[in-house]
């Protein structure tokens, strides 16, 4: 059993995950060190599985891609708001990579289903909890043969032991007595104790982890190699029962079967009535929002406000379409081929409005911003409009051709979206655009500007550069206001000296900010 051959390694890969993490992230910033660890929980992932590589799924392995390039950017930008949503996104992405590469899931990644297989699977190792300190236990059995080579792990075991105990003994004995105090002083009792606390916790996960998957692996394995016994064997009975599995595992390995119970003719008709909503709708964006100063707006309504106004309400509209589409084209009743070509036209045409909905909202921002100025989350709504964009491009294709994996491609299109979002440098096209706007309008919101990452130091040097010369008030204003902007950032930059913390962006920054206050 794989298992059973692995389980002393196990030991080994969870202790060096559990190492490496206390080493890479105990009271460190997030720097070169998570791409470092990323790598690091691939080989062991890969050394697990070392002797039945060939029985993996290497289409899986494509995951690869997107978990290290969400990494490196801890190394490369610093934006907090994608090192937040990275440091929850990464993590997820390596267990689908797992159990996809171990092919352990009932359920295909185009199924639904799949995210409540990934979400067993993060807390599936619970259940093997004990597993490690079996395993300790036999390793230390004296009743085995070659004792004397099991010297090793009882020392070791010996010692993980001591260290908790030895410092809450060291603790006592040090408020009990204060000489004996004076000559311990200088050990860190409580850091110590909690570097063993890490690296414990996060070594006998990640055995659990391991542990689970090989045991799934192998389970899947056997009852593999039983299905193709069973079809190997002669009898006649056995045929019919080896063909009788492999219909059932050709049911269970289809993409779930939804009850079809939507009327054709009821969606139509709602299909009909809002689309001609929709109509009336884009006339006025091509009217009013798109024509621009040109035409006549309501009485006390500027053309930003205009502009600004619904901007949420069409978004959540778009995302209403986004529901009835899928709704209607999973759920109807497929009766009538010439009622649900009808019903395929109208879900093109409600598509097609969308994409004009889509391109008002996005329209409207474009305004918004160049009114009020850009901000992390405008920037953000823009990439999310661009995102349902392209998943309505596939809706299209949904809609004629359903044999396209829809799961499948909303994913790849989302993720992919999302690392581009990630390497687009989001803190200097905010710096950049709001600068521009500065020069342009005379406005700017310099406390916003001021609370932006690392990435946006470059930007605020060039910014220094242009107004500190300038006559103006305001240009004068903000060149007195940009040294203390600088003087914090120089203060935050030296409490992030360690390997781990390394970051290209933080690197530039302090160069730009050395040339400025140099000690």
């Amino acid at each position: 059993m794989e298992l059973e051959r692995k389980k002393y390694w196990l030991l080994l890969f969870g202790l060096i995950i559990g190492v490496s993490f206390d080493i890479f992230f105990y009271n460190k910033t997030l720097g070169i060190s998570y791409i470092i660890f990323i790598v690091l929980v691939l080989v062991v992932f890969l050394a697990s599985f070392w002797g039945c590589l060939k029985k993996l799924n290497n289409q899986a392995l494509f995951f690869v891609i997107p978990i290290l390039l969400l990494s490196s950017t801890f190394f490369i930008f610093s934006n907090q708001v994608f090192r937040i949503l990275n440091y929850l996104i990464v993590p997820i992405l390596v267990i689908m990579l797992s159990s996809l590469v171990a092919n352990i899931n009932k359920s295909d990644w185009s199924d639904i289903r799949f995210i409540g297989a990934i979400a067993k699977r993060i807390f599936v190792p619970f259940r093997f909890i004990h597993r490690p300190f079996l395993t300790l236990s036999r390793m230390t059995d004296n009743s085995s043969k070659g004792s004397k080579s099991r010297i090793l792990p009882k020392v070791v075991i010996g010692i993980l032991i001591s260290i908790p105990l030895l410092a809450i003994i060291l603790w006592l004995l040090s408020s009990a007595d204060i000489v004996f105090k004076n000559i311990f002083i200088n050990i860190p009792l409580l850091k110590i104790f909690k570097h063993f606390l890490i690296i414990i916790s996060v070594s006998v996960y990640a055995i659990c982890f391991l542990w689970a998957l090989l045991k799934a692996f192998d389970e899947r394995k056997k009852s593999t190699n039983g299905a193709v016994s069973t079809v190997s064997t002669p009898s006649t009975n056995s045929k019919a029962s080896a063909n009788s599995n492999a219909n059932t595992d050709d049911t269970s390995s289809t993409k779930m079967q939804w009850k079809l119970f939507l009327d054709p003719v009821v969606l139509l008709t709602i299909l009909i009535l809002v689309n001609a909503i929709y109509a009336v709708f884009s006339f006025i964006q091509f009217r009013y929002l798109f024509g621009g100063s040109s035409f006549v707006l309501p009485s006390s309504f500027t053309y930003a406000e205009y502009a600004r106004r619904g901007f949420a309400e069409l978004v959540i509209v778009t995302i209403i379409n986004f529901g009835i589409l899928i709704f209607g084209i999973t759920f109807v009743k497929k009766d009538s081929k010439r009622i649900f070509t009808a019903i395929r036209a109208f879900l093109t045409l409600l598509v097609i409005f969308t994409f004009i909905l889509l391109i008002s909202a996005f329209y409207r921002m474009l305004v918004y911003e160049q009114a009020y100025g850009f901000t992390y989350l405008r920037i953000f709504v823009q990439a999310f409009m661009v995102m349902l964009f392209f998943l309505f491009v596939i809706n299209i294709i949904y809609i004629w051709y359903q044999k396209l994996p829809i799961i499948k491609t909303y994913f790849i299109i989302s993720l992919s979206i999302y690392i581009i979002m990630n390497f687009a440098n989001v803190d200097k096209i905010i710096a950049n655009n709001n600068i521009s706007r500065y020069f342009e309008t005379g406005q700017i919101d310099m406390v916003y500007l001021k609370g932006l990452s690392y990435d946006a130091v470059p930007e605020m040097e060039e910014f220094f550069i242009s107004v500190k010369d300038s006559q103006d008030s305001k240009d004068e204003q903000i060149a007195n206001e940009l040294p203390d902007y600088f003087m914090g950032r120089q203060l935050d930059l030296k409490n992030q000296k360690s390997w781990q913390s390394y970051n290209i962006s933080r690197n530039k920054a302090e160069n730009i900010i050395f040339k400025y206050f140099q000690e």
